[in-house]
C-alpha cells in the first residue's frame, strides 16, 4: 500500500464508493475489506447475542438452538447462492459498462430469492419441525423439540427480509459501496441486542423471544436499505414489486445464469448444514453437554472466521469486475492482497482466542464440563486455521469467475466427506475429549484440494484471455 498511506487516505476508505478498476489494489481491498469484515462480525453477532442470552436459560435450550443451526444454514445456503450468482453477474456487467444488464440481473435475482425463501414455510408446522429436529439429534426430548420449534418458527417470516438485504447488499458491493451493507447490519444488530433480554426475560418468551428480536431487527434493516436504494442512480430495487407482479420473463430471464453460478455456492453452504447435523449425531452419543460445547465453540470460532469471510466478500465483486475487464494482472494482485490482509488479521486474532478461550466462552455461563470441552474444541481447531485463509480467498475467486463448482467440491470435502468420517473415527479413537481433531483434519484436506482447483482454473483463464 506504500509508505505514503496516511490519515486522509484512510478517511477516504469510508467517504465514497471504491473504483474497482483503478488505483492501488492493496488500498482498494483494504477499503472494501474493513467494512466487509465489520459487516460479517455484525452478522455473526446476530447468532452470538442470541446464544449468549439463550445460554443463560440453561444447557438444554443452548443445545436446542444448536439443532436449529442446520435448518437455518439450509435457508442461508439458498439465499447465498442467489447472492453469489447475482454478485458475480452484476459485477461482470458493471465491469463491461453494461449497467442496464446489471439492473436486470439484480431484479431477476431478487425475484428468485423470494421464490426460494418459501422453502422455509414448513417450519411453521410443529409436526414437521419435530420430525426434522428428531433427525438432527433431539432424540424425542420434548423440551429440546419445543425450544427448537419456538426459535425456528420465525424463520419463514424473516426469509423475505433476509432475501432483500442479501440481494441489495450484493448490488451495493458491486458498485464499490461497502458501507451501506455495514450500516444495514449494524441497525439490525443494535435492535436485536436491545430487544433480546426484553423479549426473553421481561416478556418471558424464552428461546422464541430471541428469534422475535432478530425479526424486528431485520425489519428495520430492510427499511434502511430500501431508503438507500431509492437514491441509487444505477440500480434501485423495490421491496414489494416482485410480490405484486406475475413471474414474467423480466424477472425470470436471468435465473438460469444466476443458478449456474449460485447453485454450487448453495450446495457448498448447504453441505455445512448436513455436516453440522452429522457431527451433532456423533456428539449426541456423549450427551447434550458435548452438543452444547460444540455450539459454543462454533460461536466463538465464528468471530475468527468472519475475518476471512469478510475479506472474501470484498474480494468477490473486485474479482468479478476485473474479470469482466479481462484484467488478469489486477485479479492476481487482488488475490494476493486479500490473502495478506486476511492472514495477518487472522493470525493475531487467532492467537488471542487460542490463549484465552475461557474469557470468550464465559459470556455463555457454561458449566465446567461444557467449558472444558468447548475450550479443547477451539484450541484444537485453531492449530490449522491460518492455513484456512486460502480456503476462503480461493472460494471467492471461484465464485467471481464462474468456477463455483470448484468451491462446491472443496466445501463438500470439508463438511461431509472428510469431516463426518473423521468425527466418527476420532470419537472412536480418542473419545469425548479428542473428537475435536476432526476439524483441523477436514480443513487441511479441503485447503489442499482448493489449491489444486485454483491452479487448474488459472490455466483455463490465462488461455481464455489470450484468445
Amino acid at each position: 500500500m506504500g509508505a505514503d498511506f496516511g490519515f486522509k487516505d484512510f478517511k477516504r476508505c469510508f467517504s465514497r464508493p471504491t473504483d474497482l478498476g483503478e488505483g492501488s489494489v492493496g488500498l482498494t481491498l483494504l477499503q472494501m475489506s474493513i467494512p466487509a469484515v465489520s459487516m460479517m462480525l455484525l452478522n455473526t453477532l446476530f447468532f452470538m447475542v442470541d446464544t449468549i442470552f439463550i445460554s443463560w436459560l440453561g444447557e438444554l435450550p443452548t443445545a436446542s438452538v444448536s439443532l436449529t443451526f442446520p435448518v437455518n444454514i439450509t435457508l442461508f445456503a439458498l439465499l447465498e447462492g442467489v447472492s453469489g450468482g447475482t454478485t458475480a453477474l452484476v459485477g461482470q456487467n458493471m465491469g463491461r459498462g453494461n449497467v442496464a444488464a446489471a439492473r436486470k440481473v439484480a431484479f431477476s435475482g431478487l425475484a428468485l430469492g423470494y421464490v426460494l425463501s418459501l422453502c422455509a414455510s414448513p417450519m411453521l408446522f410443529p409436526g414437521i419441525s419435530a420430525a426434522i429436529f428428531n433427525q438432527l439429534g433431539a432424540m424425542g426430548n420434548a423440551e429440546m423439540l419445543e425450544s427448537s420449534y419456538a426459535y425456528n418458527m420465525w424463520l419463514p417470516l424473516m426469509a423475505p427480509l433476509i432475501t432483500y438485504t442479501f440481494v441489495s447488499n450484493s448490488v451495493f458491493r458491486c458498485q464499490g459501496d461497502m458501507v451501506t451493507p455495514l450500516v444495514c447490519m449494524a441497525i439490525a444488530n443494535v435492535i436485536n441486542g436491545i430487544l433480546d433480554p426484553i423479549f426473553i426475560f421481561v416478556f418471558g418468551w424464552g428461546v422464541g423471544g430471541a428469534a422475535a428480536a432478530t425479526f424486528v431487527g431485520r425489519v428495520f434493516a430492510v427499511v434502511y436499505v430500501r431508503q438507500k436504494m431509492k437514491r441509487n442512480p444505477d440500480i434501485s430495487l423495490p421491496f414489494l414489486q416482485p410480490f405484486l407482479l406475475p413471474l414474467r420473463r423480466a424477472f425470470t430471464r436471468y435465473w438460469k445464469p444466476i443458478a449456474a453460478i449460485g447453485l454450487p455456492v448453495t450446495l457448498a453452504t448447504g453441505s455445512i448444514a448436513f455436516g453440522f447435523g452429522g457431527v451433532n449425531r456423533v456428539l449426541a452419543d456423549f450427551g447434550h453437554h458435548a452438543i452444547a460445547a460444540w455450539m459454543l465453540g462454533i460461536r466463538v470460532e465464528d468471530f475468527y472466521f468472519t475475518i476471512a469471510m469478510g475479506v472474501g466478500s470484498a474480494l468477490t465483486p473486485f474479482l468479478a469486475f476485473n474479470y469482466g475487464r479481462r484484467d488478469l494482472r489486477r485479479m492476481m494482485a487482488g488475490i494476493k492482497a486479500a490473502a495478506w490482509i486476511a492472514g495477518s488479521l487472522m493470525t493475531v486474532t487467532g492467537a488471542i482466542i487460542f490463549i484465552y478461550p475461557h474469557v470468550f466462552l464465559g459470556l455463555f455461563h457454561p458449566s465446567e464440563r461444557v467449558l472444558d470441552l468447548a475450550s479443547r474444541s477451539i484450541r484444537i481447531s485453531m492449530l490449522v486455521y491460518p492455513i484456512v485463509v486460502m480456503h476462503f480467498v480461493l472460494g471467492s475467486a471461484f465464485v467471481a469467475t464462474g468456477y463455483s463448482l470448484f468451491g462446491t467440491a472443496t466445501q463438500l470435502i470439508r463438511s461431509i466427506f472428510a469431516r463426518i468420517p473423521a468425527a466418527h473415527f476420532f470419537a472412536w479413537w480418542l473419545g469425548e475429549r479428542g473428537i475435536w481433531w476432526f476439524q483441523p483434519f477436514s480443513y487441511l484436506v479441503s485447503s489442499f484440494v482448493a489449491w489444486l482447483c485454483f491452479v487448474y482454473m488459472m490455466k483455463k483463464i490465462r488461455k481464455d484471455f489470450t484468445i
